[in-house]
């Protein structure tokens, strides 16, 4: 809080002792003037940089000196810095707040999203690239037999029958590395155990997006089969 306190006293700071807009108010060679002098040059290094004489320069002084104030050179030069430093607040702010209302309306689309998945008659499985689970719906609850809550944060190889890894692995680690394979994520058979213990054979297509947290794969199942064993 205080770090964000700083921040502002400074901008307010700074905006109190502005004009409102310097390069509006001043020539295009006493902008160059001011650039240049904030670079460290002094008069005569300024005359040289722009063919001038070091008289015509310090009537360029006198003339900013009317435009914003009775100032010595190193205040001008201060003034001009904080306008520049202003500007480029200003424009960090505006980054910010769109930024902020993508994060707000991704926010409300995510959480809609979330409640039409939910609501789905398929099961829905989104897998983090290390095989965690990291969303479920109601349909998979259902004919799995466990609660989101045994379920997200674990493996998904929990819940794969014992001898079915090696299957499952290589595939997943191709399609995390080729997500836009045209068939790879398409028309898959897969195996998970329900609660109790019977296994349950799952057909179904997945795709492999990226998100801030990193690459997720979506599984939807489009048939699933409780009763059927997998090949020996």
């Amino acid at each position: 809080m205080s770090s964000d306190l700083t921040t502002w006293s400074i901008l307010h700071d700074v905006t109190r002792r502005l004009s409102p807009d310097i390069e509006s108010e001043l020539s295009q060679r006493e902008l160059q003037l001011l650039v240049h002098a904030s670079r460290g040059l002094t008069d005569q290094a300024i005359a040289i940089e722009l063919g001038i004489s070091l008289a015509t320069i310090a009537t360029y002084w006198g003339r900013i000196r009317i435009k914003l104030g009775p100032l010595n050179r190193t205040e001008l030069v201060a003034k001009y810095l904080d306008y520049k430093a202003k500007d480029e607040i200003e424009t960090l702010q505006n980054e910010v707040e769109v930024l902020r209302n993508q994060l707000e309306n991704s926010g409300r689309e995510d959480t809609g999203l979330l409640i039409a998945l939910n609501k789905m008659p398929r099961s829905i499985i989104i897998l983090a690239q290390d095989t965690t689970i990291v969303y479920v719906n109601e349909a998979t609850c259902k004919w799995m037999g466990y609660s989101p809550d045994e379920m997200v944060g674990n493996s998904i190889l929990d819940f794969y029958p014992e001898g079915r890894h090696e299957i499952l692995m290589p595939w997943m680690e191709e399609l995390f590395a080729n997500p836009d394979h045209p068939t790879l994520g398409a028309n898959r058979t897969a195996y998970t155990r329900h609660r109790d213990g019977s296994i349950v054979t799952i057909y179904g297509d997945a795709v492999v997006y990226d998100t801030p947290a990193g690459k997720r794969m979506m599984w939807i199942t489009t048939l699933s089969q409780p009763t059927l064993p997998p090949p020996a």
